[in-house]
């Protein structure tokens, strides 16, 4: 609704108030962590493991990635490569780019941002391993098996605990800001989304050319409450699950789809408009068939993914006696037994190279005669993209 009324300022407003209230929580709670251990870091990852139920192992390689054979590594390698190329790619980050006044004021917000993200990815890791410490991950997983609620537990802790007043206020506080943090980047996703099928699709494919900006605006805030519900209703059915791997799989489209294009645009001098076609539809199949077939989707233990110990309500949900060994992600989203053909849960290592070789097949197929005028635009970008000479 917000984004349908406020458009990208009211947008940009939320996410600087969310910007506020994220990193004065995460400060508060990262030096209270500390401060419970004297500022000891290895006093704080001792009592995380002793906590975590795994020991020792619990700070060590192999409980997620590469405990059972190279497939796994390869997953952890899939899942940094997409994290990492996918940041640059991200559409409700590209778009923040049009608030700025000019290219030296977008460096300069990009540089901020550099500083205030990493500071923050630092403090989490305080955060984690602080609510295994204080929290423990038995308590965590009992008030929601899938994860999602250690940092609001972990708040309540520090205030005084579960009925004490400094407990609540702690813990409201941080589902506030968790609450305003979501809104920020659905609003980024539903503004990003709608304006694209307006501005792209609406004006550019249906009326070729043929509309005015007040047009324009009009479809996109349709757009957005039309996108909004989808997601909603969508959203329903994915309550149980822990949503890092959806985090995971927005960073892969990303990379696969958007990079490609991006990446081209800015050093390859013949690269077309066919060739960006072909890498965004390239990497965006390949990345959602990768995922259709991997261990998220079909859960069935292998070798690749051995079989966990279910709950009782796990059991029940995958429809498999208790104490059976045929169920390998019990959160799978079609089948608890059925075996993964893929066994990559993340699907960055085939679908990113896939949308590069996309890209560059579709312009060496439809490649055409450049002009002096193609020319001297490239070396004019090619200037400013790597050296911000004209970038007033």
């Amino acid at each position: 609704v917000y984004v349908t009324v406020g458009g990208m300022k009211g947008t940009t407003w939320v996410q600087i108030v969310k910007a506020v209230l994220l990193m004065i929580g995460a400060c508060v709670m990262t030096v209270w962590v500390l401060a419970k251990f004297d500022f000891a870091v290895s006093d704080l990852l001792g009592a995380a493991a002793s906590q975590s139920g795994k020991g020792d192992a619990f700070l060590q390689p192999g409980l997620k990635y590469g405990a059972t054979d190279g497939w796994s590594k390869l997953d952890m390698i899939s899942l940094g490569i997409a994290l990492v190329l996918g940041t640059a790619a991200l559409p409700h980050i590209l778009v923040r780019f049009y608030t700025v006044p000019d290219a030296k004021a977008a460096r300069k917000s990009v540089n901020w941002a550099i500083g205030i993200i990493g500071t923050f990815y630092l403090m989490t890791l305080v955060i984690g391993f602080g609510a295994a410490a204080l929290v423990g991950s038995k308590t965590i997983r009992g008030a929601d098996p899938s994860g999602n609620t250690a940092a609001t537990r972990l708040a309540e802790h520090l205030g005084g605990g579960p009925g004490s007043t400094g407990g609540a206020v702690m813990l409201a506080f941080i589902a506030a800001v968790a609450f305003a943090t979501i809104l920020a980047v659905v609003a980024g996703l539903t503004l990003a989304s709608s304006s694209s099928f307006a501005h792209d699709l609406y004006a550019g494919v249906l009326k070729r050319g043929g509309t005015t900006d007040a047009e324009e605006v009009r479809v996109a805030r349709i757009a957005a409450i039309v996108i909004g519900g989808v997601a909603i209703a969508l959203s329903v059915f994915a309550r149980e699950l822990n949503v890092a791997f959806l985090v995971a799989l927005a960073f892969a489209i990303a990379a696969s789809a958007n990079l490609p294009a991006i990446v081209f645009a800015l050093f390859w001098r013949r690269f077309t408009k066919a060739g960006a076609i072909a890498g965004v539809f390239g990497g965006l199949i390949s990345a959602i068939v990768v995922v259709a077939l991997s261990p998220i989707v079909w859960g069935g233990a292998s070798e690749t993914k051995p079989a966990v110990t279910l709950t009782a309500a796990q059991a029940d949900k995958c429809g498999v006696a208790d104490g059976s060994r045929s169920v390998g992600n019990p959160t799978a989203l079609v089948s608890c037994t059925t075996v993964a053909p893929i066994p990559l849960e993340n699907p960055g290592l085939i679908s990113i190279p896939v949308g590069f070789l996309c890209a560059a097949a579709g312009t060496l197929l439809t490649d055409k005669r450049r002009t002096d005028e193609d020319d001297a635009a490239f070396d004019e970008l090619e200037v400013r993209a790597l050296t911000g000479v004209g970038a007033h």
